[in-house]
């Protein structure tokens, strides 16, 4: 029996500005049941997609028809923005009537307790959403579109978002740059290019096998149409020469007497006839074959070789904490810990939000404003170690320098045309070099953060949860840089997929105040994630 379209959208465009189309033939159709991922790079319109199919705002072209109940939840960095109310409390009565209705699929659905006198200003992003989520389930619909919802969540909070989303009874359209997640609560990918969408069956890995199929096609047909060209080309030269011939024979024959005059010019006319129509004939041939090698060339986005800069290539110590405790004013974070890391160590932490993952880093750093301190035990680092410490904010690029002079700023000793040089490599060209930091989206910011320890002289690079706001495509930029990278590693990050890629050698995970080292590392990604839910180390959301 078919399933029932619930939605339907048709040449669906929309435009910028009058120069700018950011999508544009969009043909979509959503039925019950359905288990959509929807994917493409940044700034492609995936978000203004969402919001045309919700209603929220007029295609420039293209209609959409819906016969469904729809929820749109929008990106919780969007919402922290919009809300006016001071405590939860405040907030729910002033979205609804009954709101100890929200309150109570909160507590049933999402096994999760808030206190409604709290500020809304300090629930987590994982709260946040569970608690927009249960807003959305109270007007009962059987269509969810969902913004990122995954961005900010630790490993708990995604497996209650992951049981949630398999047991609604609905349809969903999801946007999530996590693979791992992906590939669990989804059945079809829908992939959004500025030319159109194209639907596949499928989740995020059977979509990228596919995509991987499509390409080695399209590059065998390119290669095939270059081939064609160059025989072509050959066939045309070979011709051209086979009538110039023609016409020096005759010449050379009138020459030694063999032929009068009139026969040397009526092989002279019929050679240049002969000649013209072949010349014709090849270039069109040629003009042809070099419009399919146009069509068939393969347009993708070249994945950079960050080649990051160790500073010293000799092993040695970096870190070693022994039985040092980590305290915010009286609380403690984490006791006794024993952490030790050399060169070329490759170290993931992972745990809950608000567990202190941050703050130890930001400790032993010694960074400004950081009010974790260590106490007893012994904390040694390394004399005259360089350490880089790539937070979620990027605050390693200064906003008030345009990109130019964040690059200059790196690494002062490299020459104008190298710095740019490098950041065209990270598709900032032209006069974009000159733009102020202060005017990138988190994604652009990220970029610039990676061409920036691009050319740092490095001996620690710490990572803390890199991939939040990054497309697919620019975190495997990162995953290239990192592979590259022979100095030791410090990776903070919920994002399993991108873990498993970059050769972690040892991980910890962070729970009940202690840092234990995990049996199973990402590069085994399932039994990994097996550990780390373990029945006893699930916890309900934290602010982190």
């Amino acid at each position: 029996m078919p399933k029932k379209s619930i939605l339907l959208a048709e040449n669906l465009a929309y435009e910028l500005s009058l120069d700018k189309t950011l999508f544009q033939k969009v043909q979509v159709s959503v039925e019950a049941g359905d288990r959509i991922a929807l994917v493409g790079r940044n700034g492609v319109g995936k978000s203004t997609l969402l919001k045309i199919l919700a209603g929220q705002i007029t295609p420039n072209a293209g209609s959409v028809c819906c016969n469904s109940i729809v929820y749109y939840l929008p990106q919780i960095s969007t919402i922290r923005q919009e809300i006016t109310a001071h405590t939860v409390l405040n907030f729910l009565i002033s979205i609804s009537d009954d709101w100890w209705n929200i309150e109570d699929i909160l507590q049933t659905q999402f096994h999760t307790t808030l206190d409604l006198s709290l500020p809304i200003a300090n629930l987590s992003g994982g709260e946040l959403t569970k608690l927009f989520l249960a807003i959305g389930l109270s007007q009962q619909p059987n269509l969810l579109l969902l913004d990122e919802p995954t961005n900010h969540m630790d490993l708990q909070a995604l497996e209650s978002l992951k049981q949630f989303l398999l047991n609604f009874n609905g349809a969903y359209v999801i946007v999530s740059h996590k693979p791992f997640f992906l590939d669990q609560v989804t059945s079809v990918t829908w992939e959004l290019t500025p030319v159109g969408l194209k639907v596949y069956g499928g989740n995020f890995s059977e979509y990228r096998e596919q995509k991987e199929i499509e390409l080695e096609v399209a590059l065998r047909s390119h290669e095939a149409a270059r081939k064609e060209l160059k025989r072509t080309q050959a066939t045309a030269m070979q011709e051209q020469q086979r009538a110039a011939q023609s016409s020096r024979n005759g010449r050379a024959k009138f020459l030694n007497g063999s032929i009068d005059r009139m026969a040397a010019g009526l092989i002279k006319t019929k050679a240049e006839a002969s000649t013209g129509t072949a010349k014709k004939k090849h270039e069109a041939a040629v003009a042809k074959a070099n419009q399919k090698v146009a069509q068939t060339k393969v347009k993708t986005t070249k994945v950079t070789s960050i080649q990051l800069e160790e500073k010293n290539q000799k092993r040695r110590n970096l870190i070693n904490i022994q039985g040092a405790n980590l305290r915010i004013s009286e609380r403690l974070l984490i006791q006794n810990i024993q952490l030790h890391v050399s060169s070329g160590d490759r170290i993931a932490i992972i745990g809950a939000n608000g567990s202190g993952k941050s703050s130890l880093v930001k400790a032993i750093l010694g960074m400004e404003n950081q009010t974790a301190i260590f106490d007893s035990g012994e904390v040694l680092l390394a004399p005259a170690m360089k350490a880089v410490y790539l937070d979620q904010t990027y605050e390693l690029v200064n906003r008030q320098y345009t990109l130019l002079e964040n690059m200059q700023a790196a690494n002062p000793n490299l020459s104008y045309q190298l710095l740019r040089q490098q950041l065209g490599h990270f598709l900032f060209k032209y006069d974009d070099v000159h733009k102020s930091a202060s005017v990138l989206s988190g994604g652009e910011l990220a970029r610039l953060a990676i061409a920036m320890i691009s050319i740092s002289e490095i001996d620690l690079l710490i990572l803390d949860e890199p991939t939040n706001n990054l497309d697919i495509e620019t975190v495997e930029q990162i995953i290239v840089g990192i592979n590259d990278y022979q100095g030791a590693i410090w990776v903070i990050s919920h994002d399993l997929n991108f873990l498993s890629r970059i050769n972690i050698t040892q991980s910890f995970k962070l729970k009940e105040q202690a840092l234990q080292m995990t049996t199973y590392l990402p590069s085994t990604p399932e039994q990994y994630y097996r550990e780390l839910l373990e029945r006893h180390d699930i916890q309900h959301f934290a602010s982190k």
